[in-house]
């Protein structure tokens, strides 16, 4: 019974703490990782805004794993260029 609780803890807490703050870039070496993950997506626009209503339009589950920038503008508006989104699998 025991051992039963444990894994439905398990395996409803660790994904979840493994996604990104919706509010902050993650670091270039760990967004790269992301992008190499088996089955997720890249997706690119003006700021965290317009990568999200991308990820939407492609039905990609919000929020994005990660959001980054080589410099670090995602979450500022109006955003000043580029932020780079990547989405588990649909």
């Amino acid at each position: 019974m025991f051992r039963s609780l444990l894994i439905v803890v398990l395996t409803t807490v660790v994904p979840s703490a493994a996604l990104a703050n919706p509010r902050q870039e993650v670091k270039e070496g760990a967004f790269l990782d992301l992008v190499d993950g088996a089955g997720n997506t890249l997706v690119q626009g003006r700021g965290v805004e317009e990568v999200n209503a991308k990820a939407t339009a492609q039905g990609l589950r919000l929020p994005a794993l990660g959001y980054w920038s080589p410099e670090g503008h995602c979450f500022v508006k109006p955003a000043p260029g580029t932020c780079n989104g990547v989405f588990g699998p649909k």
